[in-house]
């Protein structure tokens, strides 16, 4: 029982630093909107910046196994980049909650060093930085890609998904998605001959 209450704590915290931001949710809502008590609000955390780095690394754990859980044995390289692709999108469009409070919150607090936004957010480039490298780098030796310079290329696809997860995230209701073109964008640019 203890454990629900704890995740409805969690749950409904995403949702107000989300849609209101950090600074303007307070404990004591989070506890009204979870339907529990601020003492057991309090017995479970100590705070609400316990609460939000709970919130960001749990994110990021789920972002982590998400990506890990791409499959590895695929027909091309072009094909790892397009589920990376697909991803993205796909948790834009099921976890907007989480999305947005990133977007919301995590900006304003990159200026700390050792707060938890800085951490996550290095870990996460880092860990697509390294999967679209490695993609680029066996699509380059095996012939199925001209591109170069790789590091660039990383950085020019992050750009993409990042600015598609913004405007999923942010934008109204769209019937596009993205994806296709995302997806053919990026095989035109990476098949390229000089």
């Amino acid at each position: 029982m203890a454990k629900n209450k704890k995740q409805k704590i969690l749950s409904t915290a995403t949702k107000l630093f989300a849609l209101q931001g950090f600074d303007n949710t307070t404990t004591l809502q989070i506890a009204k909107e979870s339907g529990v008590t601020e003492p057991l609000l309090y017995y479970h955390f100590k705070g609400k910046e316990e609460i939000f780095t709970d919130i960001i690394r749990r994110i990021f754990d789920e972002y982590a196994r998400l990506i890990s859980s791409l499959p590895q044995e695929t027909e091309t390289e072009f094909d790892k980049i397009s589920n990376l692709i697909r991803l993205h999108l796909h948790i834009a469009e099921n976890r907007p909650h989480d999305g947005r409070l990133i977007l919301a919150n995590c900006p304003a607090k990159l200026k700390n060093d050792r707060h938890i936004c800085q951490e996550v957010l290095y870990k996460q480039q880092e860990l697509v930085t390294n999967y679209l490298r490695d993609c680029l780098n066996q699509g380059n030796s095996s012939g199925e890609f001209n591109a170069q310079p790789v590091d660039d290329l990383v950085i020019v696809i992050l750009c993409l998904l990042n600015g598609i997860i913004r405007k999923k995230l942010l934008g109204k209701k769209e019937t596009s998605s993205y994806e296709y073109t995302a997806i053919d964008f990026c095989r035109k640019a990476l098949t390229a001959a000089d």
